[in-house]
């Protein structure tokens, strides 16, 4: 199914076939973009959660660019002595070596849990997005899960278990560690709502991850709960369900709301070349449910 924008004739909006996720046909994301180009794109995102734009040719000053319609950049959190570059607005996401064997770019090896990105700060970005500049020949798939849909999947029982309870998200930029909570010290982390909603659309998702999750309070005092770890055990199979899986071609532009989806990353051939940009835009305190 296309759906025509009123605004733009040569736009169109392709849904993906699931629960999130829709192609955007007919858009430069390196020209500068009209009014009601910009607005079309917003409600195509806040409807979908997630936009594929293929075919893109984007220079790091089109990056820095490319998603102004949505919101102010944010900075990149990792620290540089983690990641091979030391760009603030572009991060890279690669497993090339440099001519002295020194990576080019950060978490470029291996598959990776599903997460939401920087979950563990105090106002988390209400998106990323990946331009595709280098690929494997197979492999390197990035996985989205809806957790909206996620949260309508609870049954009524662990619904009443998790609804008013915090979680403590915790990152410390490795790429499959489980969070201690006996070493906290320099270690971002943050409680957050374990059900968020979504401060446009009004729906409420779950927000919780194997990668980032590791605890749950008792219902808002921010005092590890007993039955947390249980409790997201259980919860972490409705999180971690592929409603769009993305094969990624060069020139991809992909971009996702972190406030309602999560996402995940398949294995690659470890010697074979793969290079993504990555970069952020800005968000908020989020909303409790």
């Amino acid at each position: 199914m296309s759906v025509d924008s009123s605004e733009e004739k040569a736009l169109r909006i392709s849904p993906l076939g699931g629960t999130i996720g829709a192609e955007i046909r007919g858009v430069d994301l390196s020209r500068p973009l009209d009014p009601a180009t910009t607005e079309t794109l917003r409600k195509a995102w806040l409807r979908f959660a997630l936009l594929v734009f293929r075919g893109q040719t984007l220079n790091d000053d089109a990056l820095r660019r490319s998603a102004d319609w949505l919101g102010a950049a944010s900075e990149i959190t990792m620290p540089t002595d983690r990641r091979g570059d030391d760009d603030i607005a572009i991060a890279l996401v690669s497993n090339i070596l440099d001519e002295s064997g020194q990576p080019i770019g950060a978490l470029g090896d291996g598959e990776m849990w599903f997460h939401h990105d920087n979950s563990f700060t105090p106002e988390p970005d209400i998106a990323t997005w990946l331009y595709a500049v280098e690929l494997p020949a197979q492999g390197g798939d990035t996985l989205f899960g809806d957790c909206a849909a996620a949260w309508d999947a609870l049954p009524d029982p662990l619904r009443e278990r998790v609804l008013g309870r915090r979680v403590l998200q915790v990152y410390d930029y490795t790429i499959r560690e489980k969070p201690d909570l006996h070493r906290l010290d320099g270690v971002p982390h943050c409680w957050q709502p374990a059900v968020v909603q979504h401060p446009e659309t009004g729906r409420r998702a779950l927000y919780v991850d194997r990668l980032m999750s590791a605890a749950l309070d008792s219902g808002g005092d921010g005092q590890p709960a007993d039955d947390g770890p249980a409790l997201l055990e259980e919860l972490f199979p409705y999180v971690e369900r592929t409603d769009y899986r993305h094969e990624w071609r060069l020139g991809d532009y992909v971009i996702w709301d972190n406030r309602s989806t999560v996402h995940a990353r398949t294995d690659f051939p470890a010697d074979e070349r793969r290079l993504l940009k990555r970069g952020k835009i800005a968000g908020a305190a989020m909303v409790a449910a």
